[in-house]
């Protein structure tokens, strides 16, 4: 026979009925996002670029982190506190020299990964050989073939070798005729080993990293293929994470070659197939969007774009409608924007071929992917096409490989100097090259130097900048607020979710 049973204690608040209603349902978190860094030529060292650009991006942007994630900067003031972060270790990358910075919840609730693609150690043992083919290709031109931006670099660059080699002659045909004295002899002999050095210290560490991928060639084949390798592998890691349902991708100067290229790869793999009308409505209603303002497929100059800001909102929400995986589409496309920061693909028609019809014809022919994107047949329209039907009979469409564009905004920052030794003679414009979907944002850079090589100042905190092409009316941004703007951690363009 079984006790008494126990009896449930009253509550304090209320009955026993009010006191088992269940609580009510907290809002559900919002999905992370990433932030990608690809790093420019030269030694660099792991997460060196990553943290610099965290520090400029996130730590000191007070709009970004409610209080209570603040806290004092161990570098600066006293009294001065910069938003929390954490390096955390992390497996996507495969190394485990590099870590990820994540972030607590933003102002909007929100968290971001930030990630470096370090590339910097697959093209080290560049050969002064393999540099000097390349600066050879490259000086091997006809004078109508050079760009009009890159004819100081090209000037600049002529002069030294012909010097070097002028030099060189001088000194064999002296040596040979017994002319050269053993004061001259020494002297010469220092040059020569100042000259070897600089090649060695200086044009080996950064423009070997150039001769060893911009183009394809037989010497330059695997290196280029190993970089790839690791790019698409973290950043298809981040595609597939349920955990992120954005990625941003920020590249400086030749990183920006090497995103380009991986963002063509990425799309072709995870571009939108199989639609098909009834079941895909409002995919591809967001396509047709983008679609008014496709390019004819001919190669020709760039037609003007009325409507830039509604290109990019139709971006934006082609983004939104293809990053949302589900049975039917189980590849989903993540990477809203792509940034590039002093970006040497503004000479893509002289270093990635030979000239400029050369490069259209790459357009044309998609091996080379313009903004907006070129539409599927010559006389304009869409970039849909179709692929085949389905099982029960109905007809399936897909975007064309050379689309990446339709659903992915590319924002261009730059310093155009002189173009020999002030602001950033490697950057400048994408209109030329690329189309008038590029949102391409001039800056003035100065550092402790002044205007002299602002190459790597896009992000620092250190030197001083202002936007050089800020609307009528409109006061201009900080190269810090500019690169904010276009990171865009806040997501200006985003619905409200339910």
């Amino acid at each position: 026979m079984s006790g008494p049973q126990p009896v449930a204690s009253p509550t304090k608040t209320g009955s026993p009925a009010k006191a088992s209603l269940p609580a009510p349902a907290k809002a559900p978190r919002k999905l992370s996002q990433a932030v990608v860094i690809v790093h420019g030529m030269g030694e660099q060292r792991p997460m060196g670029t990553l943290r610099e650009f965290v520090q400029a991006v996130w730590s000191h942007d007070p709009a970004r982190a409610p209080f209570y994630a603040q806290v004092a900067d161990p570098a600066g003031p006293a009294s001065s506190k910069i938003n929390q972060s954490w390096i955390t270790p992390d497996s996507r990358t495969n190394s485990h020299e590099l870590r990820r910075i994540t972030t607590p919840y933003d102002v909007d609730g929100r968290r971001t990964d930030f990630y470096e693609l370090y590339w910097a150690d697959i093209t080290q043992g560049t050969t002064r050989g393999r540099l000097a083919a390349w600066v050879t290709n490259l000086l091997w031109r006809k004078p109508a073939d050079i760009p009009r931006d890159a004819r100081g670099l090209y000037v600049v660059t002529l002069l030294a070798v012909i010097t070097v080699l002028g030099a060189a002659f001088v000194l064999a045909t002296s040596a040979s005729q017994g002319y050269i004295s053993w004061t001259t002899g020494t002297l010469v002999t220092i040059l020569a080993s100042l000259v070897i050095w600089s090649v060695d210290r200086f044009g080996l560490p950064y423009f070997g990293d150039v001769a060893a991928y911009v183009r394809a060639e037989a010497a330059t084949v695997e290196k280029r293929a190993l970089v790839r390798d690791r790019g698409l592998t973290l950043l298809r890691r981040l595609m597939l994470d349920d955990g992120y349902d954005r990625i941003v991708l920020v590249s400086h100067s030749l990183g920006s070659i090497i995103a380009y290229d991986l963002l063509q790869i990425l799309w072709a793999d995870f571009r939108p197939r199989k639609l098909e009308a009834a079941r895909d409505k409002a995919r591809l209603k967001a396509i047709h969007a983008v679609d008014k303002a496709t390019l004819k497929s001919d190669g020709a100059a760039w037609p003007s774009l009325d409507d830039f800001s509604g290109f990019r909102r139709a971006q934006w929400e082609l983004y939104r409608q293809l990053r949302v995986r589900d049975a039917d589409h189980p590849l989903p496309w993540k990477i809203s924007d792509f940034v590039t920061l002093g970006s040497p693909l503004t000479h893509s028609e002289f270093l990635v071929t030979y000239n400029l019809a050369e490069f259209r014809r790459g357009i044309a022919e998609r091996l080379f992917s313009a903004c907006p994107p070129i539409a599927e047949t010559a006389a304009g329209g869409t970039v849909l096409y179709q692929e085949g039907r389905s099982r029960s009979g109905k007809p399936q469409r897909a975007v064309h490989h050379g689309a990446v564009f339709a659903a992915t905004r590319w924002t261009n920052i730059f310093d155009r100097g002189n173009g020999w030794l002030t602001g950033d003679p490697i950057s400048g414009p994408m209109a030329e090259n690329f189309g008038p979907g590029v949102e391409n944002i001039q800056v003035e850079l100065r550092s402790s130097l002044g205007r002299i090589f602002t190459h790597r100042l896009y992000w620092s905190l250190k030197a001083t900048g202002v936007e050089a092409t800020a609307a009528a009316g409109t006061p201009p941004r900080s190269h810090i607020g500019v690169l904010r703007d276009a990171v865009d951690l806040g997501r200006k363009l985003e619905r409200p979710e339910a």
